[in-house]
């Protein structure tokens, strides 16, 4: 049938073409599966968020939640007018504590407020001496004469 010199090839052309027929559909299937922000807006605009109940609306959420972890800051922006008016606006509190942090955005943490850590009197006493020394400061300022400014270097 085929010589012995071309039968590498004759099961290598085929081979070839198998592969890049599998990596053209592996390729086609990754762009139907790829979350984008029309496709976020699409499935928000198809659930209505007040009518479900129990787990039919925890599995909503966290459907929306995941498909808002793939998106970048950007796109996140594009569609987080939707959103809010949409989702976040009838969640519940704890829904909307649960939707926040499933959504921040990686590395993304509230840095604590050292006042947060001083017991309530000293945390008064603070905020305290810091409006003294504002209006001190302010009182200063305004007491002052203008001067002029600095002449330019020549």
């Amino acid at each position: 049938m085929f010589n012995q010199r071309y039968r590498p090839v004759a099961y290598a052309v085929p081979a070839i073409a198998l592969i890049w027929l599998l990596a053209g559909a592996g390729y086609r299937v990754a762009q139907s599966t790829q979350v984008t922000p029309d496709r976020v807006l699409a499935y928000g605009q198809s659930v209505n968020l007040a009518s479900l109940t129990g787990p039919a609306r925890a599995d909503a959420i966290r459907k929306l939640e995941t498909m808002i972890t793939f998106l970048s800051l950007t796109e996140r922006q594009q569609i987080w007018p939707d959103v809010i008016t949409r989702w976040f606006v009838p969640m519940t509190e704890a829904e909307r504590t649960q939707f926040l942090t499933a959504t921040a955005l990686p590395g993304f943490k509230q840095t604590p407020n050292p006042l947060d850590l001083l017991p309530p009197d000293q945390r008064q006493q603070a905020l305290d001496d810091a409006l003294k020394k504002m209006q001190a400061a302010r009182a200063q300022m305004l007491s002052e004469p203008a001067s002029p400014p600095p002449a330019a270097p020549h």
